[in-house]
């Protein structure tokens, strides 16, 4: 029974997880279009706020997916290896993708104490139109692509 109750918590959590992370990515495309620098940092604000919810829930993907692991004598396995690689590689990119082109955006908002924008309007809009996007998409997709296919397939086993 508990198996199956932490299989529970594993799936609710991605479910949690990609909900809360559902709110960045839809900020990251709607973004893309708007000009209104108020409008942005607002966007941009509401993801920063599913962070917390996000973490908590990949925490609990973790927790669960170890000890149904451990339960289930899955770490003797090549495949729960390269998920885990794959997890944490992902979430790394993630960082140093994601967190910096957020950042930049806020900053490219941002208006000086003369009431001036930091950056010029066609700045702004190089940033928002940048590759950035796709390329943050290409990692969040991809890594959970690959992770759901070694969870459903764990390849090697009989």
């Amino acid at each position: 029974m508990a198996i199956q109750w932490a299989l529970w918590v594993h799936i609710a959590s991605v479910l949690v997880f990609l909900g809360a992370h559902g709110a960045s990515m839809t900020v990251l495309y709607r973004i893309r279009k708007e000009r209104d620098r108020e409008k942005i940092l607002s966007f941009v604000t509401l993801s920063g706020q599913t962070s917390k919810p996000m973490y908590y829930a990949l925490g609990a993907i973790v927790l669960s997916g170890s000890y149904l692991g451990w339960r289930l004598v899955s770490f003797q396995h090549w495949w729960i290896w390269t998920a885990i690689g794959i997890l944490v590689l992902t979430t790394v990119l993630m960082l140093v993708v994601a967190k910096p082109y957020f950042d930049r955006v806020k900053t490219a908002c941002a208006m000086r104490p003369s009431g001036v924008p930091r950056k010029s309007d066609e700045e702004l809009a190089g940033l928002l139109t940048s590759p950035h996007a796709h390329a943050i998409t290409a990692i969040g997709v991809l890594g959970l692509v690959a992770i759901l296919y070694l969870m459903v397939f764990q390849p090697g086993l009989i």
